[in-house]
């Protein structure tokens, strides 16, 4: 029917696979990643407020949150008031993160709003229990400390940059929020219906790898990428196991504390 909502259809797992798609071409676009293989110098734009602000709006509020809501909840839902009006704050918070720092919590908290009101488990928002939950948090922790403890030579020990770095990471940056449920609430829940646990992690973690190699930044940076999607693929596994983005979003704060706290 014509009238049948977008959650109401029977190919989750294209929907997901179709969604990435348009995300990965918008990538492409935004971050002129064929100009930067052409030989094109993207530092200025790459490093621009301007991009910040266009890859906030349309890839952080319009693919990676709005399009799943819409999805998993039905435009009839979302186009409510109540749903709706909230939505739109946050869609301001995730366009203007690098500008006013700290506004993205407003993010987050939207979406704890819409979860109370609206119930989103359907992204991932749920527990199957807390030790599970926390011993998930502490593994994900862990991923961000251990190849410092592995490198030869001392370690500093910086509690107060570990907590602001910590607090930024979940609450400052989109990539923590809005990221974690479009790649683990959205796609790995829809795609391991599919493929399976073992499979969905390694395409999520090649999935979130392209992601990562169409923006000119990392490469400048000196990104390694097989670490990348090592690192992505054990992170699916740990939402997979819990099936709770809750605990992946805090096991990414934790791994940003522990990774500046040594």
């Amino acid at each position: 029917m014509a009238s049948q909502s977008l959650a109401d259809t029977s190919h989750p797992t294209r929907q997901a696979l179709l969604v990435w798609v348009v995300f990965i071409v918008l990538a492409i676009i935004l971050n002129g990643t064929i100009l930067f293989v052409l030989g094109a110098d993207l530092q200025p734009w790459t490093f621009s407020i301007a991009k910040d602000i266009l890859f906030g709006l349309i890839i952080y509020g319009g693919v990676f949150l709005v399009i799943p809501l819409i999805l998993v909840k039905g435009w009839q839902t979302v186009r409510q008031p109540g749903f709706l009006l909230p939505l739109l704050l946050a869609i301001v918070a995730t366009s203007l993160w690098s500008v006013f720092r700290g506004i993205a919590a407003i993010a987050v908290l939207v979406l704890a709003y819409l979860h109370w009101r609206f119930d989103l488990s359907g992204l991932g928002l749920r527990s199957k229990g807390w030790r599970g939950d926390a011993t998930a948090i502490l593994l994900y922790g862990l991923l961000g400390v251990l190849p410092s403890l592995l490198q030869p030579g001392s370690l500093t020990f910086a509690p107060g940059s570990a907590l602001l770095a910590g607090l930024d990471r979940l609450f400052a940056n989109p990539g923590s929020s809005v990221e974690n449920i479009f790649y683990f609430g959205f796609l790995a829940e829809r795609l391991s219906h599919k493929f399976g646990i073992l499979l969905t992690t390694v395409i999520i973690g090649l999935m979130y790898t392209a992601h990562e190699m169409t923006n000119p930044e990392y490469w400048y940076e000196g990104m390694n990428f097989a670490i990348t999607l090592v690192g992505v693929a054990l992170v699916t596994a740990l939402y997979l196991w819990r099936r709770n983005v809750v605990a992946i979003w805090l096991g990414d704060g934790l791994r940003r504390v522990l990774m500046v706290l040594f």
